[in-house]
Parts: structure tokens; C-alpha cells; sequence
């Protein structure tokens, strides 16, 4: 469900931004995905994140070297259950019960280090990834393990942006621009990508509903990327 922004838009750059480096250094072109069903929309000072195509994930499941059990992953296709919940980088599927298909466990970590879920061998397991694990001759035992890495091609041109969503990604950068996209077109927008920036906080506009926690994770983002509000 996307976010309902009922602030008042600032008017004007100005409004948001107390300091810009260099705004050929610090914006960026970016193209604002096409409304669904309605218009979209994003006004100025909107934290923005990507929206990925599904034709720039990929991902490739293998077993780790000196597994006992000589069972399989299978991924499914596709490998995830939506793109914004997929994250890039190394999941690990580890065994914690051994046993045949319907008896072994296995714990599944995300690129974080954070649990996602528990799989059982010869049951399809559908959380953030997607994949069957089925077992072989030898039974599985516990510290067996398999990898899953998930390459995202963030850089293509294809990807668009969207209004930041707490949880569905990270900020990316910040909307310059009051900006519409048709339903079923998508248009050009203007963000604010990089700092050295400062913003106006009250500017910023934060969706409706954010808790205290993730309005303290989006502003850590947006440190990150050398632009602090004031």
C-alpha cells in the first residue's frame, strides 16, 4: 500500500535546502514510476527509493563444501517473494536438526545477519527468498549449510523510484521537485542524491504513520549520504 502524504509541499528549493555543495554534484536525474491505476505522486522534499525491475535481480543457490547430507536447494522463479523485501548480498540457509526430507530444519539468515525464517527440507520456504531444499541419500545434519547470493543491479536505467516506504527499502535521496506520473506513464523527476547537503527538518516530508524508530533510521540514511537536516 503506498504511503498517503497529507503535509503541506514547500514551495520552493529554498524551502528545504540550507546548504548545497554543488547541485551538479549533488542531484540527480532520476524517473519516477509510472502511477497504477492513478496518477503517482511526489513532492519536494519526498525521501524517495528505488523500485528495482525484475529483469536486474539475479541469484544462485549452491551447497557449502564438506555438507554431510548430500541433499539440494532449488530456488524458485521467481526467487523472491517481492522485490522490495529481497535484499542484495549473501543468505545463508544453515542446518540446525538434521534428518530426511519433512524432519530437518534449517535456519535462514539474510545479508544482515538477521533471522528471516526457518525452512524444512522438502517444503518450499517463501520468506524475502523462495526455495526447496530436498534431501538426498545421506541425511542432513546440523551445521550443514547452503548459500544464496542475490546480485541487484541498482544502476540500470530501467529501475525507477518511488515515495520511501519504512521496511519496502532505504532512502536513496530525496525528491526536488513537486512531481506527477500518469497512470501507466512514467516521468522525469529531480532528486537530491548526496551532501554535502543541509536541510530544513520540518521540510522533510516523512510519511504519515512513521514510527519514532524509523524516522531515526531514515535520518541515520540520510547521514550516510553526507545530507544532516537542521
Amino acid at each position: 500500500m503506498l504511503p498517503y502524504y497529507s503535509h503541506t509541499a514547500p514551495g520552493r528549493e529554498s524551502d528545504l535546502l540550507k546548504q548545497e555543495y554543488d547541485p551538479q554534484f549533488c542531484r540527480e536525474s532520476y524517473t519516477l514510476k509510472a502511477g497504477s491505476g492513478s496518477e503517482r505522486k511526489v513532492v519536494l522534499g519526498t525521501p524517495l527509493m528505488l523500485d528495482v525491475a525484475t529483469a536486474n535481480l539475479a541469484a544462485a543457490a549452491a551447497a557449502v563444501a564438506g555438507n554431510t547430507g548430500n541433499g539440494t536447494i532449488a530456488l524458485a522463479d521467481p526467487f523472491y517473494t517481492t522485490i522490495k523485501a529481497v535484499h542484495e548480498g549473501r543468505y545463508t540457509v544453515r542446518c540446525t536438526t538434521g534428518g530426511a526430507d519433512a524432519t530437518s530444519k534449517f535456519q535462514v539468515e539474510g545479508p544482515d545477519g538477521k533471522t528471516v525464517g526457518e525452512a524444512t527440507g522438502g517444503s518450499a520456504f517463501a520468506k524475502q527468498v523462495k526455495f526447496t531444499i530436498s534431501g538426498g541419500g545421506t541425511d542432513f545434519v546440523a551445521g550443514d549449510s547452503f548459500l544464496i547470493d542475490v546480485a541487484i543491479d541498482q544502476e540500470d536505467p530501467t529501475n525507477t523510484r518511488v515515495a520511501w516506504v519504512p521496511g519496502d527499502g532505504e532512502i536513496i535521496g530525496l525528491s526536488l521537485r513537486n512531481t506527477t506520473a500518469p497512470d501507466g506513464v512514467a516521468v522525469e523527476g529531480l532528486a537530491l542524491d548526496r551532501g554535502p547537503a543541509i536541510l530544513v527538518a520540518e521540510k522533510v516530508l516523512w510519511p504519515d504513520g512513521i514510527t519514532a524508530t524509523e524516522k531515526a533510521a531514515g535520518i541515520e540514511t540520510l547521514k550516510r549520504l553526507n545530507i544532516i537536516q537542521r
